[in-house]
């Protein structure tokens, strides 16, 4: 068992402070945080662990083995150094900074320190996901022709960081896990409706390597709670829902095939034109769930034990700050074109 303490009680941490325990691999042993009523309400939950508004007395403690930070980003880079420095295994909530310099910073130190930094990119742990993935791998789509995201609710606003930094996160790390190739370059539009210098909504659109075109919409200002990606195949198509319970993937058996103007198909009639388009009805392949968190959580716990690498690693999560970067370089410079320089993970770690 794990001795796992938590720094940070607010809104997303008691989820992981939970999450950590249902997993049977470790338990939580330190509740830190700066107010003392959420203390008060989060250690009735844990009646063995201790509670402290000091970082420094959890890492005193030579039986903890890890921890847990959920604390706002801007916090994320000073907290974590520290809790590497103690030589504690560090779980840090999405993104694990903001900016990618940093995040080379406590990738290195946590190699140097033999520790496990991993970076709560939880929809990759997202079994549907992962369904998906294999999906594309496989060649079930065909050749990926491009790929819609879209990520939208009204509210819960933020103040700390934007659309961009707190949603679509979420869907540049899903993308970076499933396809191969990366970001070479971002347009992005966006605009501020609530609070001055934080955008509500963002419209991004990435140019990967292997010529897929990837658009995101990422808003808080929006009627309708959406979690969707949309892939579309040369042979097939993919809807994942996040939001669809019993059926989060779809595959629909639908393709548009062109006629060959040399072997006398084509016409320009529409109705010839449609019996070009292939619609061969939609399957949804059952897939197990686990809850995401719960699954993320074990795989941190497990990796520690097995002295292995997380998936979600520091390199995985400094390409997804450098790609956060560049698009927020496009959206102030009001949607030119900018180039996405990613490091190699030789170079980095």
């Amino acid at each position: 068992m794990i001795n796992v303490g938590l720094v940070g009680a607010g809104y997303w941490g008691p989820n992981v402070a939970k999450s950590i325990e249902l997993t049977k691999k470790g338990r939580i042993r330190w509740l830190c945080d700066l107010s003392e009523k959420r203390l008060q309400g989060l250690s009735a939950r844990y009646p063995e662990a201790k509670t402290t508004t000091s970082l420094s007395e959890v890492l005193q403690d030579n039986t903890l083995q890890a921890v847990c930070l959920s604390t706002p980003v801007n916090t994320h880079f000073a907290l974590a150094k520290e809790i590497l420095e103690a030589g504690k295994h560090l779980f840090v909530e999405k993104p694990i900074t903001d900016n990618s310099e940093e995040a080379i910073v406590l990738t290195r130190l946590a190699k140097d320190k033999g520790v496990k930094l991993m970076v709560g990119q939880v929809f990759e742990y997202n079994p549907s996901i992962i369904a998906l993935d294999k999906l594309i791998r496989s060649g079930g789509l065909g050749d990926v022709q491009y790929v819609s995201c879209e990520r939208t609710n009204l509210g819960p606003v933020r103040t700390d960081v934007n659309a961009l930094w707190d949603l679509a996160t979420h869907d540049i790390s899903i993308i970076c896990k499933i396809f191969d190739s990366k970001p070479v370059s971002v347009s992005a539009k966006g605009k501020v409706f609530l609070n001055k210098d934080v955008e509500d909504v963002v419209f991004s659109t990435y140019l990967l390597d292997d010529g897929t075109l990837v658009n995101m919409h990422a808003s808080w200002l929006n009627p309708r709670k959406v979690r969707e990606i949309t892939v579309v195949g040369s042979k097939k198509m993919a809807v994942w829902d996040d939001l669809d319970i019993k059926s989060p993937l779809k595959i629909y058996n639908k393709s548009v095939k062109i006629p060959n103007p040399d072997s006398g198909e084509f016409t320009d009639t529409f109705l010839a034109y449609k019996t070009t388009c292939v619609d061969g009805g939609v399957e949804a392949p059952q897939i197990e769930m686990v809850p995401p968190l719960q699954a993320e959580c074990e795989h941190f716990l497990d990796r520690i034990e097995k002295d292995l690498n997380p998936d979600t690693d520091g390199y995985s999560a400094y390409r997804v700050v450098r790609i956060l970067e560049a698009t927020t370089e496009s959206l102030k410079a009001d949607g030119k074109t900018v180039a996405v320089a990613i490091k190699p993970r030789e170079e980095v770690v």
